[in-house]
């Protein structure tokens, strides 16, 4: 029972050392009001010099923090055009192999069928000759089939 409750009391201990051993906070400092006619000549704020410093160092840490997120901001949107840029050069890319392809295949398609046309023989003329004789062998036919007809 007695480590027990030793157990507690150090757990307590150990949970309030920090909190007692800390240092105090940055004070807040004062601002007063003044109004004309009190120990200042002019109406304003009196601010002591913790609150003078803590406007100024707010003001600079303002400045710095918007920077920051500026920079943030302007990153991200870098980021995001680069991915578009690199995602059309990737696109781009891909069109011209497939357009650089598609015209070899095209061209040896050309070069084939004309080394097939070029390598064949011109046989016109002898389709001519003979349609000529085949013309004359069948008007002979005729004539000589007509003249054994009348001749019967």
């Amino acid at each position: 029972m007695l480590s027990k409750i030793t157990a507690i009391v150090l757990c307590f201990s150990l949970t309030l050392a920090p909190v007692c051993l800390a240092e105090e906070t940055i004070p807040k400092g004062k601002i007063t009001g003044l109004m004309k006619g009190q120990r200042a000549p002019y109406s304003g704020v009196l601010l002591d010099n913790v609150s003078a410093a803590r406007i100024f160092t707010d003001k600079k840490y303002f400045e710095d923090q918007w920077k920051l997120k500026l920079e943030y901001e302007l990153g991200k949107e870098r980021a995001k055009l680069n991915l578009k840029i690199e995602t059309q050069k990737a696109s781009l890319d891909a069109l011209q192999e497939k357009h650089t392809t598609l015209i070899n295949l095209k061209d040896k398609e050309i070069k084939r069928l004309t080394e097939i046309a070029a390598g064949k023989e011109d046989y016109s003329t002898w389709w001519a000759v003979g349609g000529v004789l085949a013309g004359i062998g069948l008007t002979l036919a005729v004539v000589f089939a007509v003249d054994a007809g009348v001749n019967k």
